[in-house]
């Protein structure tokens, strides 16, 4: 009986040993982990867009760790409200990147609040085209034209850059974490400009096809962003419908649009996923016009390439539209 006790006895002293190797193990492995989470730079991007350029260009750098303040469903930010959750998380961050071009309706009260908080604006020296809705105004939607996708992507770049050389000491990695950015930022370029040229042949030919054939050039768009390929492809937006859950489009409205689109001979109607098929179907019933697609690249899985694999889809888009009508 003694001997069982003495076994017993040792079979929980090994256990108790082996728990508190655990515990202080799993503190050690905690504590590392805040410290590490204090010491990275971190950065919020104000929506998808600007979430995955900065993913790009930030892949496999430690220091860096990348938020997102809207989730990766919500879209456009027109008429965005920042949330309680939002200004929790901005007053942590040591970069804010901004799309810009008024997309951020709400930046001054993040100015306001966080004047310490380093923003990059990724439409930085970028003309816009002027938007038809949202009160008028530059159009933000310029990650559409891939052209000037590249260069918020150096914006981006050079945003960051700045930041690590404006505070050399917080960390002693500043060198290496430049070289990688540069880096990132040459392959996701690199990507981005194969995929710009195949657009850019694409849309000589719609050109040539709206100059010297007879087809009307003038589409009817269902958001803004597509103004920015139109430009590229020197298609005229004719009319930019505005379709918002609270003011929907009238009976009448849609009866001046579908005898706009009879008289002037629009053959294209280019909407997003988002949309209300109900007027587009209506439009598509009562006109010649066809109804395609557009990915504004405003919504994803937060997959790095997923800018990209929109853009390839928009490129099929528009071959299938302008091929369609030869």
């Amino acid at each position: 009986m003694k001997k069982k006790l003495i076994i017993l006895a040792s079979i929980m002293a090994v256990i108790l040993i082996i728990v508190f190797f655990l515990a202080n193990y799993n503190n050690k492995k905690n504590n590392e982990s805040l410290e590490q989470a204090e010491e990275s730079i971190r950065v919020v991007t104000s929506f998808y867009p600007t979430y995955v350029l900065t993913i790009n260009l930030t892949d496999g750098i430690d220091e860096f760790r990348v938020d997102s303040l809207t989730d990766f469903s919500a879209g456009c930010l027109h008429d965005y409200q920042l949330t309680t959750d939002d200004m929790r998380l901005l007053s942590k961050a040591d970069i804010f990147i901004i799309n810009g071009g008024g997309m951020e309706e709400y930046l001054e009260d993040i100015i306001g609040n966080y004047p310490e908080l380093t923003i990059v604006d990724l439409s930085d020296g970028i003309s816009m085209l002027e938007s038809d809705l949202h009160g008028g105004g530059p159009n933000p939607h310029v990650w559409l034209d891939p052209d000037l996708y590249m260069v918020q992507i150096e914006n981006a770049r050079q945003g960051l850059e700045k930041y690590l050389l404006d505070g050399q000491d917080k960390t002693s990695y500043t060198e290496d974490i430049i070289t990688s950015l540069k880096s990132n930022a040459s392959i996701y370029l690199d990507k981005v400009e194969e995929m710009a040229t195949e657009m850019t042949d694409l849309l000589a030919t719609v050109n040539e096809m709206a100059m010297n054939r007879d087809i009307s050039n003038k589409v009817v768009v269902f958001h803004d962003s597509f103004a920015y390929i139109a430009s590229k492809a020197g298609l005229e937006v004719a009319y930019t419908v505005e379709i918002d859950e609270d003011t929907p489009l009238s009976a009448g409205e849609v009866a001046e649009i579908i005898r706009a689109i009879r008289e002037e001979d629009i053959r294209y109607l280019f909407t997003e996923q988002q949309y209300d098929d109900t007027i587009t179907d209506r439009i598509k019933e009562e006109t010649d016009a066809s109804v395609y697609v557009i990915d504004s690249a405003v919504t994803g899985n937060a997959d790095k390439d997923s800018y990209l694999d929109a853009m390839v889809e928009n490129i099929k888009t528009l071959k299938n539209a302008f091929e369609h009508n030869k």
